[in-house]
């Protein structure tokens, strides 16, 4: 697999919120790692009527401040996924 085709520049992937090196692949069901690859790999094709995902800046943005950010070097996600413990990790904090 090229290392073009890795996990973090998929659509079918979305990063976890708090730790968005490991995210949740859609087409197969399962957590991966951002530079695991597979077969199924389609790139991210940003448009102007949809809201993407900005780890770094943890917030959605609409579709052309998403492209202005992607174009800066932000990496910029359809979705990310929220991982239904992370309400334990929460109150584990305090």
């Amino acid at each position: 697999m090229s290392k073009s085709n890795i996990c973090s520049l998929c659509a079918n992937w979305r990063p976890h919120v708090q730790y968005p090196f490991i995210g949740l692949c859609i087409k197969f069901g399962k957590l991966t790692v951002d530079d695991d690859s597979c077969e199924f790999f389609e790139g991210i094709k940003l448009k102007n009527n949809e809201f993407y995902w900005v780890p770094e800046i943890k917030t959605r943005v609409f579709g052309e401040e998403a492209k202005i950010l992607n174009h800066k070097g932000y990496k910029v996600y359809i979705g990310a996924y929220v991982d239904p413990d992370v309400r334990e990790e929460i109150y584990g904090a305090f």
